[in-house]
């Protein structure tokens, strides 16, 4: 199954199409999470593509002509049903609600990159990392993080998936700032 989702740009730009596949209930080039957070807001539309004619058994991939989309409510699309998946839309959303702008953080050691500003304005300054997760993969994210000059945030929730989650900043002490 394949879908389109439309994300603005701003306010001024039109919708910028980007291409996401649908296979085994993961999206691919986006996580589901944050895609599930920018459909809830109203800043993306995900549609389902169908072929319009029997006929064109090849569709081509150079443009969308013999393809109709059809527009997908939230319920409708296939998200994880899962307590990881739940914990990490429930920690998007809430960053998402105070004004920051995540970014897929897995090349950092973390699951999102987290931006004070827009991503085309400044660099990231946290790395987020849901918990649970091991002992080795929060080593890992820590050292990656002093590395890169950011800070890492572990996020926690309560054992209901539906409380605010909690935050907890990381950092190396650096005797040279002293």
């Amino acid at each position: 199954m394949s879908e389109i989702l439309e994300i603005p740009i701003s306010s001024r730009q039109k919708r910028r199409k980007v291409e996401i596949c649908h296979v085994d209930g993961r999206f691919f080039a986006s996580k589901s999470e944050l895609v599930a957070v920018l459909v809830e807001f109203g800043f993306a539309d995900v549609f389902r593509l169908q072929m319009t004619s029997s006929e064109s058994a090849v569709a081509t991939t150079s443009s969308e002509s013999g393809f109709s989309k059809i527009p997908m409510k939230m319920e409708e699309i296939p998200f994880p049903d899962d307590r990881e998946f739940r914990i990490k839309r429930l920690v998007v959303r809430d960053f998402w609600r105070k004004g920051y702008f995540l970014a897929d953080g897995t090349r950092f050691g973390g699951d999102y990159l987290v931006y004070t500003k827009s991503p085309n304005q400044c660099h990231a300054e946290f790395v987020l990392l849901c918990t649970p997760c091991s002992d080795e993969k929060r080593i890992s994210a820590m050292r990656c993080c002093n590395q890169v000059k950011k800070t890492l945030i572990l996020a926690t929730t309560p054992s209901g998936d539906n409380l605010k989650p909690h935050y907890t900043k990381c950092e190396w002490f650096r005797p040279e700032l002293f």
